[in-house]
């Protein structure tokens, strides 16, 4: 259990490749103990990191595998947070249906339990769907459902995610001043509680858009933080992204 705490730590500060490494001894200690449901844990935290790290499927094995223990456990929480996962790798992939449909049995369980957090949560999820399918009256719906919910919950990550999925919705729309209030929010929000991952890829709108108004010391920061961010996480994809705004900076200067 101590070492999937400290793991989680460690991810969180950007180590990913010590996180995974202490998740892996945590796994094989609850596989000699015959501890299914911790086992299980431990295979969704190490599908996570495997997914951030671009290995699609074997994320979605591990997480499968993961499923298939809530369900004969019985445990349904667990069994829609895993859904949860499943349906964003899904989405990731292009099964956009699919992911949809995992997203909207989330729910359902979720009601059920009286679970206002995960029902927040699937609601981003199927938000951040309908946006990326053009339909942004569906996703601002779902996006201003989920940010009630997380303000009455005082949930900071929750609200920083609900205000990031808002600004994406007021960019399709072309709403610039309303794009730039909530992504501040979502940003300040996102300082306040250190999530690296998180500060460096919502950095990326925040850094650009203030470039865009011209506001290029206020973008420096942000994006130098965004690129140091990607930098430690290990991130190549996002850290070109970052890189490219930065040379755009200063051949601008």
């Amino acid at each position: 259990v101590t070492l999937g705490d400290i793991a989680r730590i460690k991810k969180s500060r950007g180590d990913v490749a010590q996180a995974l490494s202490l998740h892996q001894a945590e796994l094989a200690v609850y596989e000699a103990l015959g501890d299914k449901r911790s086992r299980a844990v431990a295979l969704g935290d190490i599908a996570r990191i495997k997914n951030s790290r671009g290995d699609v499927e074997q994320a979605l094995s591990l997480h499968q595998e993961e499923l298939a223990v809530y369900e004969a456990l019985g445990d349904k929480r667990s069994h829609a947070v895993t859904l949860g996962d499943i349906a964003r790798i899904k989405n990731r992939k292009g099964d956009v249906d699919e992911a949809l449909s995992l997203h909207t049995e989330r729910i359902a369980v979720y009601e059920a339990l009286g679970d206002q957090s995960g029902r927040s949560s699937a609601l981003s999820d199927i938000a951040r769907i309908h946006l990326d399918k053009g339909n942004t009256l569906w996703a601002r719906s779902a996006a201003e459902q989920a940010l009630l919910i997380d303000e009455a919950l005082g949930d900071v990550d929750g609200q920083a995610n609900a205000h990031w999925t808002l600004s994406n919705i007021a960019f399709a729309e072309e709403q610039y001043s309303t794009a730039h209030e909530h992504l501040t929010k979502a940003y300040d929000f996102l300082l306040s509680i250190g999530r690296l991952d998180a500060i460096g890829v919502v950095g990326l709108d925040h850094g650009a858009l203030l470039l865009a108004m011209g506001k290029r010391d206020q973008a420096r920061e942000v994006l130098e933080r965004s690129h140091q961010a990607f930098a430690k996480l290990g991130l190549k994809h996002y850290l070109d992204q970052s890189q490219a705004l930065l040379d755009r900076l200063n051949s601008d200067s």
